[in-house]
């Protein structure tokens, strides 16, 4: 899926395709060979196993939108930076949620334990606060940290929310505003101002990556229940298994009927879940139209994002920023 819409964005942006292979060059040695030994390999564990890499990607075509001419060199230390704390998250994620695949493999607290994972998270953002420090720009580094900061705000919600089954979608969008749109407005607004953008350029790229944030998040929620593990690289149905409280799970239990309320709150609360409890709740889900809102839902949000582009110049990397809000939608990753 991501090699089709790079090709996608390839032919708006002819560069593209060797920015790409150059930003996966910097990522995969931003983490050096170091001692111990088992600290450096966990931290490049996930790097190096690839990734959607669309945040660093965003952030690169965020400031491109706004300064065409602009060189690689100026943007690379945050492209990295925005990408190794996406990382650093998901690898803090894996050890709550007690995960043990991610991207096709082993998540690094399945492979080395709790304690080195944490460790190996904490190292991935001590190297991105390095590569912003070495940017000198004090906006951006304002940005970041407050950022980093939302993200774990972000985090402890949704743990105080788990088995909340009684939120409003109100209460939802204020845990995924922290703990996934933030990451998406900083990707796009730095890269915003590293490149000059004007004062609405910067606030019409943030908005565009806060709402295609949430967008992206909602359809996470909804690819957990209706995508293949062979398909996202991690089992499907662990917002079920561990009795999340997903956009789609609210939305299914205060608009299905009440026997089948009943039964799905059942099935959230069952310590131990089968293959089969989790086809009846998908099953309850389609039949009171949960999935079908999720995606209204979601596209309302991109949409809202891809109407932020209209404020920035139009160019080749503007078009590309356009096209990836319409693959967030169709994305089955």
């Amino acid at each position: 899926m991501m090699d089709k819409l790079w090709k996608e964005i390839s032919k708006v942006y002819k560069s593209f395709n060797d920015d790409l292979v150059a930003i996966e060059k910097y990522i995969e040695e931003s983490i050096p060979v170091d001692s111990p030994p088992v600290l450096y390999d966990a931290s490049r564990h996930l790097i190096t196993m690839g990734g959607k890499r669309i945040r660093p990607v965003l952030t690169l075509l965020s400031y491109k939108s706004v300064s065409p001419q602009g060189t690689l060199d100026e943007v690379f230390p945050i492209v990295v930076a925005i990408e190794l704390i996406h990382t650093a998250t998901i690898v803090h994620d894996d050890i709550i949620d007690r995960s043990t695949k991610r991207r096709g493999g082993a998540t690094v607290n399945a492979k080395w334990g709790d304690e080195i994972a944490i460790l190996a998270g904490d190292l991935l953002f001590s190297e991105a606060f390095g590569l912003v420090g070495t940017h000198r720009n004090r906006e951006v580094s304002g940005i970041i940290s407050r950022t980093c900061a939302k993200l774990a705000e972000g985090e402890v919600l949704e743990t105080l929310h788990t088995e909340d089954y009684d939120m409003t979608e109100e209460v939802y969008l204020e845990v995924i505003e922290r703990k996934t749109a933030s990451l998406f407005d900083a990707a796009t607004r730095t890269g915003a101002i590293v490149g000059g953008g004007s004062k609405e350029e910067v606030k019409a790229l943030a908005r565009y990556g806060y709402f295609l944030g949430i967008g992206f998040q909602m359809i996470d929620d909804l690819l957990d229940i209706t995508s293949g593990e062979n398909i996202l690289g991690k089992p499907v149905g662990i917002d079920i298994a561990l009795g999340k409280s997903t956009f789609v799970i609210l939305h299914a239990l205060h608009h299905c009927s009440h026997g089948e309320n009943v039964e799905l709150r059942k099935i959230l609360n069952k310590r131990e879940k089968n293959s089969g409890d989790l086809e009846k709740a998908k099953d309850i889900m389609e039949h009171c139209g949960s999935l079908n809102y999720a995606l209204k839902r979601s596209k309302y949000f991109v949409e809202k994002g891809k109407k932020e582009l209209s404020t920035v110049r139009e160019n080749p990397a503007t078009k590309a920023l356009d096209i990836i809000a319409d693959c967030v939608l169709k994305r089955e990753f």
